[in-house]
């Protein structure tokens, strides 16, 4: 039976109903989207992966630019999966896929990055962050799970080593099934992709790297003309006030591990941002849903527009790889 899309922003979604409605968006337009997974989590939850473009099922595909967007890498934060479950509806059954800005990308959209700890966070413990992993010695395992955003080759070591802490980095970089797959994402991108943003909650910030160092990147400038770009059409739109900045100065404090520095700093991905969506805690109440995923898709969609229409000299080299 096909999922009732009507009914995607009234409550969060589980695991399982994210497979089935992206199964239905398969089936409904298959000539602009393609559902893969080419990992498991620890517990055996597919992740999923989307790929939208225009012309999905064509052979040769032409060189374009690539975006990279995740969502749900701490568990508790339902909010961002709701937001990239949003962005992916106004692709696909919106057509906004079709914007001259938008079509000149493939958009690839990880939902749920991190399925078994959403999924233990909507049943057990709302405010369960990490992945569900056991650790240590098999005879004594008395702690679980590993910070995804923690867990990323890049100023590792600065992460915390306790196996307990809900910041605990693992016990070497890409220890986690979840984060080698972003990993392994971004290799099969190469050099295709100029722009990944990681969705977060609730700060209302847009945030650039680094987040391990307050030296900022060269480009920075760039960085911080797109994040300004979404964080004023929002401002405009809905009036919602969002800051903008490097990721340790607007934090205060060193973060390593992180995504966007190691898409940065080691993948080379020009522009890497995080979004923390505005939001009234991890979970907002169902009502608030589509509101903030609309505030949101503003922020994003301006962002991209920026992206394409004032950066493209600076972005030079393009190409297009097979995820499979």
């Amino acid at each position: 039976m096909p999922f009732d899309s009507s009914k995607l922003f009234q409550t969060y979604q589980s695991h399982r109903d994210i497979k089935q409605y992206l199964d239905t968006l398969l089936q409904q337009h298959s000539s602009k989207i393609e559902v893969f997974s080419r990992a498991e989590s620890y517990e055996g939850r597919e992740i999923l992966t989307v790929r939208i473009c225009h012309d999905v099922r064509e052979q040769k595909r032409p060189n374009r630019w690539c975006i990279l967007i995740d969502a749900g890498i701490h568990a508790r934060e339902w909010i961002t999966v709701s937001v990239a479950l949003f962005i992916v509806r106004q692709l696909i059954e919106k057509d906004e896929i079709s914007a001259k800005s938008f079509r000149s990308f493939e958009w690839i959209i990880l939902p749920l990055l991190n399925p078994d700890g959403y999924e233990y966070s909507r049943e057990h413990n709302k405010m369960w962050r990490k992945t569900r992993r056991p650790l240590g010695p098999r005879h004594r395992r008395s702690c679980v799970g590993v910070d995804c955003n923690r867990n990323f080759n890049v100023a590792w070591t600065i992460g915390s080593a306790r196996f307990c802490s809900l910041l605990y980095r693992g016990e070497r970089p890409f220890s986690e099934r979840e984060t080698k797959n972003v990993r392994d994402l971004f290799r099969k991108l190469r050099p295709a992709c100029k722009f990944y943003l990681s969705l977060h909650s609730y700060a209302k910030a847009i945030l650039y790297p680094r987040a391990y160092t307050r030296t900022l990147p060269r480009n920075w400038q760039m960085q911080h003309t797109i994040a300004e770009a979404g964080v004023e059409a929002m401002k405009k739109a809905t009036g919602v006030r969002y800051r903008c900045g490097s990721a340790s100065t607007v934090l205060n404090r060193p973060v390593g591990g992180s995504s966007i520095d190691y898409a940065h700093d080691i993948e080379k991905v020009p522009v890497a941002l995080v979004m923390e969506v505005a939001s009234k805690g991890f979970h907002p109440p169902e009502a608030n849903i589509e509101r903030i995923c609309e505030e949101s898709w503003i922020g994003i969609g301006a962002m991209v527009n920026c992206l394409a229409s004032s950066f493209r000299s600076v972005l030079k080299g393009s190409g297009t790889l097979h995820l499979r």
